[in-house]
């Protein structure tokens, strides 16, 4: 993933302060990298979102968040099983007698 890439992503997750923006983007980046080396499908992070944006990529890391990241990613890794044919083999044993129903009110009540 590029960095520009990276920038979009954390621009996605993150409210990016007006000022400071040094220092501000030396830590995303590195606690994103930290992240992708937990998660490291690129089209994950490009897809990921929250229902709010964070002040800091550092709370996916620990934490209830951590494990709605992990949910998510774990939902986005899901395979859905092949559906098993069963071969059903050579019929043994009696029938069961199904006994007759009563159909009317007065068979029923006889």
């Amino acid at each position: 993933m590029t960095q520009t890439e990276k920038k979009k992503v954390i621009e996605k997750l993150v409210d990016v302060p007006k000022a400071q923006k040094r220092h501000f983007w030396g830590r995303e980046i590195k606690s994103l990298n930290e992240l992708q080396k937990l998660y490291p499908e690129d089209e994950f992070w490009r897809g990921i979102s929250f229902t709010q944006k964070f002040d800091t990529l550092i709370i996916l890391r620990s934490g209830y968040y951590s494990k709605e990241l992990k949910n998510k990613y774990n939902r986005f890794k899901y395979n859905i099983p092949a559906p098993t044919d069963i071969e059903l083999g050579v019929k043994s044993g009696e029938d069961y007698p199904n006994p007759p129903q009563n159909t009317t009110l007065r068979q029923f009540l006889s």
